[in-house]
């Protein structure tokens, strides 16, 4: 990574991808409320970087002034992507996110772990006979869609489909570029099938669940329940593979860790909230101000847009004492990994078992394994610490 010089943090620039935790300390020591220009603006001129934890958790409880209505993602105009509770504030989002909560339950998210562990299994038969992986592409990427397919009922056909769906509109830096849009659009019309599929035909699934289901205030529209199915292709796809594949990379270059948890599955529940602080899926989401605004002496005025930088409030040595430490035994659940106040991740239940289990189905079949150093791509920063490419080898 370039030298730090000068304070010039460019999350969108490839150079930061692999390791932005030296720009984050400086960040955090220096400037911890930071503006970056944009050199060709299409929405904002410019965007704010917070990345202390306590601003970071101060501005996710604060909807009323950093409020998600405009999009989360850097200089983006959200009403090109399907709407969703993401980009929301109350009273509807509370409404919608109420519905989804009733129907997206622990219970059914557990019921979900015997068919996991055996889709797991099969992934990695041909590659565990090849001695080689890719993490990333052959293993991380397939969970989550696995996990989506089941809780929608949806055909084991369309996998492949989904997959390329989520990577073209959320894996690069533009997320309203031509293939971007195509992919929305077609997701689109994919979802308005299914809709009317189930209102014809109601099922167990979550879609069933959803279209039948009770929400106070004004009747579901077609386009918020596209939206709900859209929220639940994205988010239950994007940060989930890309935290399973970061922490294949993770316990690949700890193995000491590695082997703790092969012996000691107990420690599965604090492990859990060490890899998320550690890896931290989610990088930095965008809020909007909707009213002046001041901290560390920096004026904020109202409409300006603020990226919150969860990657370095997970580093912050405030919080985390050596923060690049991995640690098993630390104590991390004051994580941001699944955010804070009104969205906090609603699929958190169903992240944690399908990291798990990944995991653990990974450890039972090929304890041993080494990073590819040379081989790892990564292909975003922000939002979500994207992998292209996680080759590992087998003892």
């Amino acid at each position: 990574m370039r030298a730090a010089s000068e304070l010039d943090f460019d999350p969108f620039d490839p150079r930061s991808f692999a390791d932005p935790y030296p720009f984050y300390r400086r960040l955090r020591d220096e400037a911890p409320v930071h503006c970056r220009e944009i050199e060709k603006p299409r929405v904002w001129p410019r965007y704010f970087l917070l990345s202390r934890a306590a601003d970071v958790e101060a501005a996710l409880l604060d909807w009323q002034t950093f409020s998600s209505a405009r999009g989360t993602l850097v200089d983006t105009d959200a009403s090109l992507i399907p709407p969703n509770i993401f980009h929301m504030d109350p009273p509807r989002h509370d409404e919608l996110r109420g519905l989804l909560a009733r129907v997206l339950t622990p219970a059914r998210v557990a019921k979900l772990e015997p068919q996991l562990r055996a889709s797991a299994r099969q992934l990695l038969e041909r590659p565990r006979a090849a001695g080689r992986l890719d993490a990333a592409t052959q293993y991380a990427q397939w969970i989550p869609t696995l996990t989506m397919c089941e809780l929608m009922d949806l055909p084991p056909s369309d996998r492949a489909q989904f997959l390329k769906w989520n990577l073209d509109s959320l894996a690069g830096s533009d997320f309203t570029s031509e293939p971007a849009l195509r992919a929305y659009a077609e997701m689109g019309a994919y979802w308005e099938g299914l809709v009317a599929e189930r209102r014809a035909r109601r099922g167990s699934d979550l879609i069933s669940q959803i279209l039948h289901g009770e929400v106070e205030g004004a009747a579901l529209s077609d386009a918020e329940i596209g939206g709900f199915c859209s929220l639940l292709h994205d988010a239950s796809q994007n940060t989930t593979m890309n935290m399973i594949g970061h922490s294949i990379l993770t316990l690949g270059r700890h193995p000491d860790a590695r082997r703790a948890l092969a012996r000691e599955p107990a420690r599965w529940p604090r492990a859990l909230d060490e890899l998320m602080r550690f890896v931290s899926p989610v990088q930095g989401l965008a809020r909007c101000t909707t009213r002046a605004v001041a901290l560390h002496g920096v004026e904020l005025a109202a409409g300006e847009q603020v990226l919150l930088l969860y990657g370095s409030a997970n580093h912050d040595e405030r919080v985390f004492p050596e923060p690049e430490r991995f640690d098993l035994a630390r104590d991390a659940r004051a994580h941001l990994g699944f955010g804070r106040g009104i969205h906090t991740c609603l699929g958190s239940s169903a992240a944690r078992l399908e990291i798990r289990v990944a995991l653990e189905v990974l450890l039972e079949a090929a304890p041993d394994w080494e990073v590819d150093e040379a081989g790892v791509v990564h292909n975003q920063l922000v939002p979500t610490r994207g992998l292209a490419s996680a080759p590992i080898g087998f003892g």
